[in-house]
């Protein structure tokens, strides 16, 4: 579970060229996604905000943000990285003491694969988030986990509770929110040793491939029906055609010849 000392250490790892690198990625991965969300006067819960890094992300983005967290510590942290850009909450990520549909969106970043229960702070997500909910998580069905594996050494700083990959994560959306429309996309296709900007590996690691097969995996959860939104272009040929159809005989328009005038 996150706390002070996790937190500390996944902070020294971001300073790292890899880690570096990695946060990069995974900010990218996070604004694609969020991408067809509305944001400007939209509010977004980031439950598990730890000191902030992914708050301030998800702020730049163009959402009102509150964070949420259970250490003091955490939140303190975050307040003096946001200052007033941010509202704060201390409480229990399983049970979010917030109304039904108080927030337009939540977030879950790096967060269901350290808490006990993720399937109660998932339902706490959905419950308190009228339009989606975004999560990401580190992948175990990854080279990057494979390769952790071989080495025996954690796949990041902190302790995994579990692995988590994009099967079991649907499987667990689908059983909250079966009406809920998935997108998912992954990041970092290869190990720790080749998270670089230059080289083939900087190019390949920054591919955000929609096989979940990437080291991180965001993925996006759209629970209220989004209406699609028709490109200015197509709607000025739209209109175009019409303006001109309605200069046209009828019989023009079906391919027959019209009538002389008398």
């Amino acid at each position: 579970m996150w706390n002070a000392e996790t937190v500390r250490r996944l902070h020294d790892w971001y300073a790292t060229p890899e880690g570096e690198y990695a946060l990069s990625q995974e900010n990218s991965l996070f604004q694609r996604l969020v991408s067809q969300w509305p944001r400007r006067g939209k509010t977004l819960l980031d439950v598990g905000c730890g000191a902030g890094v992914f708050l301030e992300m998800l702020w730049h983005y163009g959402f009102d943000v509150t964070g949420f967290d259970t250490s003091p510590e955490l939140i303190e942290a975050a307040r003096e990285r946001m200052g007033n850009r941010a509202d704060f909450q201390l409480g229990k990520s399983d049970y979010l003491p917030f109304d039904d549909k108080e927030f337009d969106y939540v977030s879950l970043l790096s967060l269901l694969e350290y808490v006990e229960n993720p399937e109660d702070v998932l339902a706490e997500a959905f419950r308190v988030a009228s339009r989606g909910v975004i999560i990401g998580t580190m992948n175990s069905f990854s080279l990057y986990h494979a390769t952790s594996l071989l080495r025996r050494t954690p796949p990041q700083p902190g302790h995994h509770v579990r692995r988590m990959n994009f099967w079991s994560l649907s499987r667990l959306i689908r059983r909250l929110c079966p009406s809920g429309r998935i997108a998912a996309r992954s990041v970092l296709l290869g190990p720790s040793s080749t998270w670089r900007k230059k080289g083939f590996w900087g190019r390949a690691n920054a591919v955000q491939t929609a096989l979940p097969i990437g080291a991180y995996l965001g993925v996006c959860v759209d629970t209220q029906a989004r209406l699609p939104l028709t490109p200015l272009l197509l709607r000025a040929k739209a209109k175009a055609y019409k303006v001109c159809s309605g200069l046209q005989p009828e019989a023009s328009r079906e391919g027959v010849a019209p009538h002389p005038l008398p």
